[in-house]
């Protein structure tokens, strides 16, 4: 992602934030929760928790919701379609290394 991306990201995230009563308190006692992890842990917990309420706000904008066509279905669907897309990735890169390492077979055991 290049610079201007990330810094066009974080200004139209803000900015959805503080229309939301977001502030920089409430963003700092989040942050505090994973501060003492590793940064890939931070960015995997930041991404669980994403999806996870993404869910739960599509399942609950559905039983609600009575319009058709609504833009708020629409932009739910393209989210979960995202979400579900990385957690796919996510599982195929765990059995990829699962499978890529070699067979700890019985009778190569060193202590038989």
């Amino acid at each position: 992602m290049a610079e201007a991306d990330v810094q066009n990201s974080l200004a139209q995230v803000s900015k959805a934030a503080e229309l939301y009563g977001v502030t920089d308190q409430d963003v700092e006692e989040w942050r505090a929760h994973i501060d003492d992890r590793p940064a890939w842990a931070q960015r995997a917990h930041v991404s669980g928790m994403l999806a996870q309420r993404l869910v739960m706000t599509a399942l609950e904008h559905r039983q609600e919701c009575e319009r058709e066509p609504c833009r708020t279905c629409a932009g739910l669907r393209e989210m979960l379609v995202i979400a579900l897309a990385g957690v796919r990735t996510v599982v195929d890169d765990r059995l990829n290394e699962l499978y890529r390492r070699p067979a700890r077979w019985p009778w190569r055991r060193r202590s038989l």
